[in-house]
């Protein structure tokens, strides 16, 4: 089991511990894919490849210099696989309330 922080449209960030792949398909509601954000160094976003422009907005993210949008639920990851800690959860929060 490994810690993620699971972020939906319009509501709270949420802490939840995942087996496999498997739980990523079911949380981001379909096939996913990874994307990061330039000032969120060691996480990786595990987002819905096929919502854009078609789930509701959740927050907005910078990639490669780049403004881009999250589509649909988003799941924060460690990008090296381990689980989050309480010090990447409260990075995570610090970035997302700069985003809101």
């Amino acid at each position: 089991m490994i810690t993620v922080y699971v972020k939906r449209p319009h509501e709270q960030a949420e802490k939840l511990e995942i087996a496999d792949t498997d739980s990523l398909r079911d949380l981001v509601e379909g096939d996913f894919d990874v994307v990061t954000d330039d000032f969120l160094e060691g996480i990786s976003l595990i987002v819905n490849e096929e919502g854009r422009g078609v789930l509701g907005n959740n927050f907005p993210i910078t990639s490669d210099g780049y403004l881009d949008w999250v589509y649909g639920p988003c799941v924060f990851v460690k990008a090296d696989g381990r689980s989050l800690t309480e010090e990447d959860i409260v990075r995570i929060d610090r970035f997302l309330a700069a985003k809101m």
